[in-house]
C-alpha cells in the first residue's frame, strides 16, 4: 500500500473514531500515523486492537501487519514455488491436503458441463468460490433447486475460475451459534529447532445472512483459549467499537462457549503443519463438524494478526521466540 493510500485510510480510521468515541480526527490521526511508525501498526491495527487504548509497552506486545510481514518472510524463508502455489490455490490446497478435506468439490475449469451437471444433481446447497479469492470475497451460497439456467451457471464458473463444493455441515454446537459455516482460525509457527508453536486461535462467526465468516467480510471474531477451545472473551468485528458478548443474529452468549472436539482439531493443525515441513508460519482455518475438524484453508503470507489477539494479549513475544536463532 503506497503512503498516500495508507495516509487516506488512517484518516478515514480517524474519522469513524471520532464519530464512534468522540475526541478528535487530528489526535486519532497523529497518534496513529506515530503507531505506523513506531510500531509498523495498520490503520485497522489500531482500530481493532484499540492501540488508542494502550501505552507504548502494550503496544509493543502487539503483532502488528508490518512484524507478521517480518516474520512471516523469515519463517517461511524455505517455502518452495510449489508450497506457495498450493496455498494460494483452493483446488491445489484440496488436492494436497486431501487427508483433511472430506467434502466433494470441482474446480470447474478442469470439469466438463456433464460432471457440474451430475454435481448439483446430487447436493441440494452448493458454494461457489475464487480459486485464488481473499476475506471472503467471491463466495456465494446457491441452492440448486432455484438455479434457472445450469448451463449459464458453469459457464461463469468456467470463465470465472470458480470451485464448486459442497456445503460443509458443521457441529450443531456451531451451527446454533449461525447457519454460516463458523470456522476456527489457528496461527502456528515453526521455531529454529522445528517445534511446531501455537500462537493463536479464534472463532469466526458469520453475521446475518453472510455466506462466510471472514472478518472482512463482516463476521465477528471471538478469542479462544487455546488449551482448551473455550471463548474467552466478547468479539469484535473490523467496523465497530463494540463487544459482542451476544453473537447479534442468534443472541448466543459466546464467552464461556467451548468449541467442540477441540484435541482434535488442535492435532489437525500440528498434523498439516508436519504435511507440508517447509511451513515456517501460517494461519489455519479449520471448521468442525458432527465427524470432526473439516480443513478450510491455509493462510500463508498474511495469516491475520488482529484476530487471534482480541483477547487482549499481544502475540509478538510468541514470534520473537520463534525467531530466535533464525537468520
Amino acid at each position: 500500500m503506497s503512503r498516500w493510500n495508507t495516509g487516506k485510510k488512517t484518516y478515514q480510521m480517524a474519522k469513524s473514531l471520532r464519530r464512534q468515541r468522540g475526541g478528535f480526527t487530528a489526535v486519532y490521526l497523529m497518534d496513529a500515523l506515530r503507531c505506523g511508525y513506531r510500531h509498523q501498526a495498520s490503520p485497522e491495527n489500531y482500530f481493532v486492537l484499540r492501540f488508542y487504548e494502550l501505552d507504548e509497552r502494550e503496544r509493543g506486545t502487539y503483532l502488528t501487519s508490518g512484524r507478521s510481514s517480518m516474520a512471516d518472510r523469515r519463517l517461511n524463508r524455505f517455502m518452495t514455488k510449489k508450497n506457495n502455489q498450493i496455498l494460494a490455490s483452493k483446488h491445489l490446497f484440496y488436492r494436497h491436503f486431501s487427508d483433511f478435506v472430506r467434502r466433494k468439490s470441482l474446480y470447474v475449469p478442469e470439469v466438463s458441463l456433464t460432471e457440474f451437471l451430475n454435481f448439483l444433481e446430487a447436493h441440494e446447497t452448493v458454494v461457489l468460490k475464487p480459486d485464488r479469492g481473499l476475506m471472503g470475497h467471491g463466495i456465494e451460497k446457491v441452492q440448486t433447486k432455484e438455479i434457472e439456467d445450469k448451463k449459464e451457471l458453469y459457464e461463469r464458473c468456467r470463465d470465472g475460475g470458480l470451485l464448486i463444493e459442497e456445503k460443509i455441515r458443521q457441529h450443531e454446537e456451531l451451527e446454533k451459534v449461525s447457519s454460516c459455516v463458523n470456522s476456527i482460525r489457528i496461527n502456528a509457527a515453526r521455531d529454529s529447532k522445528g517445534k511446531i508453536r501455537l500462537i493463536g486461535a479464534c472463532l469466526k462467526c458469520g453475521a446475518g445472512e453472510a455466506a462466510a465468516d471472514n472478518f472482512h467480510s463482516g463476521g465477528i471474531a471471538y478469542p479462544l483459549d487455546l488449551k482448551t477451545g473455550t471463548v474467552s472473551g466478547p468479539g469484535r468485528n473490523n467496523k465497530e467499537i463494540r463487544d459482542y458478548e451476544r453473537h447479534p443474529g442468534s443472541l448466543v452468549y459466546m464467552p464461556g462457549f467451548t468449541v467442540p472436539c477441540w484435541d482434535a482439531v488442535i492435532a489437525c493443525v500440528t498434523q498439516a503443519m508436519e504435511h507440508m515441513p517447509k511451513i515456517g508460519y501460517i494461519g489455519w482455518d479449520i471448521a468442525v463438524t458432527p465427524e470432526g475438524p473439516e480443513m478450510i484453508e491455509g493462510n500463508c503470507h498474511w495469516p491475520g494478526g488482529n484476530i487471534i489477539q482480541l483477547d487482549g494479549i499481544g502475540k509478538y513475544p510468541l514470534i520473537q521466540e520463534c525467531l530466535e536463532g533464525v537468520e
